[in-house]
């Protein structure tokens, strides 16, 4: 074959590659099912930057894969494969990709409340990124932004918790949520992705909750925000 026709074959193969249509998904086994072998020590995924590492690379090639393969119609399994590729694009300082996704979700989002919160901390992160900012007084100046403009009745039990997270979030106790969440799984064989989606978001909240956890507490406390132990 010469190389002429060796171009063209490739240049045929790859226009019926891109023609293909992405096969419809109406529920959510129609999936392949993803799952991951962890260590039994789970929470170490939360305050280990390197163990993380590796799980994130697979959850992600298999979540892209999917949204690249797959036309998603039920609305919570789409908005799963999102949230948790945001967030890993919030940990890896992809921002704009992180907020792209979170959008994609408020656009299938029917519940008003949850189109508000999905992702709020990333959004936040995001504007006080574009500000100039990557540090606990930066965050804290978009949190204040982010509030003024918030229909705080509608979500005040959401921002309630969030306040509480604040309060409590520190990298132990995201590595005992972990744990206990998943621990029993862990050790007992692969995971499934509703598990990665709790060692994904616990590992958020140590790198970027957990150092502005008093700046959350008392923004939303200024916004009057009250939570139970008050």
């Amino acid at each position: 074959m010469t190389a002429r026709w060796r171009a063209l074959t490739s240049a045929l193969v790859v226009c019926a590659c891109a023609a293909a249509p992405r096969l419809r998904v109406d529920r959510p086994e129609q999936l392949p099912a993803h799952t991951y072998r962890v260590p039994p020590d789970v929470g170490r995924l939360g305050v280990d930057a390197a163990a993380f590492a590796e799980l994130a690379r697979a959850v992600r090639a298999d979540l892209e894969l999917d949204l690249e393969r797959y036309d998603i119609r039920h609305a919570e399994t789409l908005k799963e494969h999102l949230f948790i590729l945001a967030v890993l694009d919030a940990l890896a300082d992809r921002w704009d990709d992180a907020v792209a996704r979170l959008d994609r979700i408020a656009a299938v989002e029917t519940d008003p409340g949850a189109r508000v919160m999905t992702g709020l901390t990333i959004r936040v992160w995001a504007d006080a990124r574009a500000h100039g900012g990557d540090a606990p007084p930066a965050f804290r100046s978009a949190l204040e932004r982010k509030v003024a403009e918030l229909p705080v009745d509608l979500v005040r039990t959401a921002l309630a918790t969030l306040r509480m997270m604040g309060r409590t979030f520190t990298p132990e106790v995201c590595r005992r949520l972990v744990d206990d969440s998943v621990g029993g799984d862990a050790r007992s064989g692969p995971i499934s992705l509703e598990a990665v989606h709790a060692i994904v978001f616990q590992r958020y909240a140590v790198v970027r909750l957990a150092p502005v956890g008093r700046d959350i507490d008392e923004v939303l406390a200024r916004a009057g925000i009250a939570i139970d132990d008050e």
